[in-house]
C-alpha cells in the first residue's frame, strides 16, 4: 500500500511537469514547505514558492515539453520516511526564435532523481529531490 502511495506521488509530480501549472497550491501538494530541491539546470531551490518559481522558469524557453518516468524505485527508511528515485526522459522543443540559433529545435535529457518523502497529515510529500542529469542531446526534428 505505501509503495502505491510512494508511486503514485511520483507520477504526481510527472503530471505536475506535464500539465505545467507551477502555482503554488499545486507546488504544496507534492512537497513539504521547507523541501529543498537541486534541479539539473538551475540550482538548488528551497521552500514552496522558490520550487514552484523554478519549474515554471526551466520551460519558459520551449512551446512544448513532455516527460517520460521509468524505474520507480522507494524504500521506506522509517515509519513515516521513505527514498524514492526514478528516472525520467524529458523531450523540450525551443521556441522558433530560440531555435534558429541552435544547432536543432529539440532538447532531449535523461535525469536520474533522487528524493526523500514524508508522509504529512495530508500524505506524502517529497522533503528532498535531486536531479542530475545522464545524457542529453540537442537534434533537429523531422520537418
Amino acid at each position: 500500500m505505501i509503495k502505491m502511495e510512494l508511486y503514485d506521488l511520483v507520477m504526481a509530480y510527472g503530471e505536475f511537469l506535464e500539465e505545467e501549472d507551477y502555482s503554488e497550491e499545486n507546488t504544496a501538494s507534492l512537497f513539504t514547505e521547507d523541501a529543498k530541491m537541486l534541479f539539473a539546470m538551475g540550482g538548488p531551490g528551497q521552500g514552496i514558492a522558490e520550487l514552484s518559481e523554478k519549474h515554471r522558469g526551466m520551460t519558459e524557453p520551449f512551446t512544448a515539453v513532455t516527460h517520460n518516468i521509468t524505474n520507480v524505485f522507494s524504500r521506506l527508511t522509517g515509519e513515516n520516511s521513505a527514498e524514492v528515485r526514478f528516472h525520467m526522459e524529458v523531450v523540450h522543443e525551443f521556441r522558433p526564435e530560440i531555435a534558429e540559433k541552435l544547432p536543432g529545435n529539440l532538447f532531449i535529457v535523461n535525469d536520474r532523481i533522487r528524493a526523500r518523502a514524508i508522509k504529512t497529515d495530508s500524505g506524502w510529500r517529497f522533503c528532498e529531490m535531486e536531479m542530475n542529469t545522464v545524457f542529453k542531446r540537442m537534434v533537429q526534428s523531422a520537418q
